[in-house]
């Protein structure tokens, strides 16, 4: 049986590989490889070249996102997003590596002194950890350089985030481990964030954390009730949160709770 890090990076993969732009980078990379032909790459015709890099980068993208996602997840949340990220990439830098070998074994030869694997190893580790660790930073630091104007936000950052199938009217954020459950009027998704930085991406939808765990979209509770003798609220889609104690002055105040 998958674990569930696994299962998240499948899916993540599977998520990334339907968007054009991932396409459009990989083969903007492929290109920019084949054309320049580094560690004496050039020597090849131009053909073979640009097939060889283009199997390089799709190949050690894929691997190397699929193992970063999954040592992320398996990770404290506390830990600095791009210090998780870079220590991720790190550890998919031997795999790659290990790729890249095997992929250079088919192109040029056993003999060959491109397949050297401890070589390979003591470039593609830093260079896979620099590269996350960098992308990381850039990602989490872009909202602050550049904030998009109140008046283009027509729905919640969070969204982005979620297949196309269920970007719908924000409901719940749940935590589930070291994920939220991001769960809309069209389906429920698991995304490696925490609930502190998914409700910041919330914004414009009016909502409230009401627990430690849970975060509300205020239209989308039906009504409050209590559950041994404490506070809950059923959601429109059934769902029951509970209320817990240092919430309970923002859930009144916000017409939520009676008082």
């Amino acid at each position: 049986m998958k674990s569930r890090p696994l299962q998240f990076a499948l899916r993540e993969i599977n998520a990334l590989a339907r968007q054009p732009r991932s396409w459009l980078v990989l083969a903007a990379v492929s290109l920019l490889m084949g054309m320049v032909g580094p560690f004496d790459t050039f020597t090849m015709p131009l053909g073979p070249r640009l097939a060889y890099w283009t199997v390089i980068v799709i190949a050690t993208s894929a691997l190397g996102t699929l193992v970063d996602i999954v040592v992320v997840s398996l990770l404290p949340g506390s830990w600095p997003r791009p210090l998780a990220a870079g220590l991720g990439g790190a550890v998919a830098g031997l795999p790659i590596a290990l790729a890249v070998w095997f992929i250079n074994l088919l192109a040029f030869g056993v003999h060959d002194e491109a397949i050297a694997l401890s070589v390979l190893v003591a470039y593609c580790v830093p260079i896979a950890a620099l590269v996350t660790a960098l992308s990381s930073a850039l990602r989490h630091a872009a909202p602050a350089a550049a904030p998009i104007p109140l008046q283009t936000q027509t729905q919640p950052a969070l969204l982005d985030r979620l297949p196309l199938p269920q970007r719908g009217r924000l409901l719940h954020l749940a935590v589930n481990d070291h994920y939220v459950d991001v769960i809309t009027d069209r389906g429920t998704t698991l995304v490696l964030i925490r609930l502190s930085d998914a409700i910041r991406e919330t914004a414009p939808v009016p909502g409230l954390q009401v627990h430690r765990s849970h975060w509300v979209a205020l239209n989308a509770v039906k009504r409050s009730a209590r559950q041994a003798g404490k506070p809950v609220l059923e959601l429109e889609n059934g769902t029951i949160v509970p209320v817990s104690r240092s919430y309970l002055e923002a859930a009144r105040a916000a017409g939520l709770l009676s008082r």
